[in-house]
């Protein structure tokens, strides 16, 4: 072999080598490169998918939450239904009791009583009795029979039984309805037994 040849060998050995290291090198370049590209899509999609299953979450909390809201609200006006019916049949049934009360002998004493003490209670000064207009025959008597002297007046507003005594003088009025014992009656009557709703 003579030396061109040998030189030739040499080169295209030394020109072939610097390929194959060129080509090495850019093989690995684009395996990085895709490695990188692979990884950076690989985030973007995690990144969609971690935010699509908190938004699903968020909106399965929210549907749970609502569900949980109707159910409270359905099962408080269920409650709050059935104490009504509770309060209406009960206290019905205290209405036809003083219905009943109300055209007894002992009524007559009752409001005899009241009135009395009421009167007393008020003080000296103009005072007023306010009853309902079933009443007024009652209390003309009880008036007429005691001598004592208050203005008699039809109350606006129904007390179902009993009176309220006002001294005008000294501005001050004492509450003996049966409404307003029955309206305490009923707040007592939902606590004790439980049925006040929070």
């Amino acid at each position: 072999m003579n030396k061109i040849e040998e030189k030739f060998n040499k080169f295209s050995y030394m020109v072939m080598k610097e390929a194959d290291a060129k080509k090495k090198e850019m093989i690995s370049k684009a395996e990085k490169e895709r490695a990188e590209m692979i990884s950076e899509k690989e985030r973007i999609l995690l990144k969609k998918a971690y935010d699509h299953i908190h938004e699903a979450i968020a909106k399965i909390e929210k549907e749970h939450n609502e569900e949980v809201s109707k159910a409270i609200l359905a099962s408080k006006q269920a409650v709050f239904n059935r104490r009504q019916e509770i309060l209406e049949s009960v206290f019905s049934n205290v209405r036809k009791k003083l219905d009943i009360f109300k055209q007894s002998e002992e009524y007559k004493v009752f409001m005899i009583e009241t009135i009395m003490k009421g009167l007393e209670k008020t003080g000296q000064g103009e005072k007023q009795v306010f009853i309902d207009g079933e009443d007024i025959p009652i209390v003309e008597e009880i008036k007429a029979k005691s001598g004592v002297t208050f203005d008699l007046l039809e109350s606006e507003e129904q007390l179902l039984g009993g009176c309220l005594i006002c001294n005008k003088t000294k501005g001050i009025m004492y509450d003996y309805s049966f409404v307003n014992r029955l309206e305490a009656e009923k707040s007592a009557f939902l606590e004790n037994y439980g049925l006040s709703i929070d």
